[in-house]
């Protein structure tokens, strides 16, 4: 399920700073993806958890989630 990266930055503003991303998005696992830009798509079941394919253009600003 695609999240816009609009809908993205609503759920950052309404967290505390410093908020880690997986908590954020609330997903237990978070992989970063070179080839998405526009979006962060999420993935109900990866390994048991919930999980999330991040522009890695966000890992500057949230470290390794």
């Amino acid at each position: 399920m695609p999240l816009p990266m609009a809908e993205f930055e609503a759920l950052v503003a309404a967290k505390p700073a410093g908020t880690p991303l997986a908590e954020i998005i609330g997903v237990g696992n978070v992989y970063w993806s070179g080839s998405l830009i526009d979006y962060i798509y999420l993935v109900p079941d990866v390994m048991g958890k919930p999980a999330a394919i991040v522009p890695a253009s966000l890992k500057a600003r949230f470290g390794a989630a």
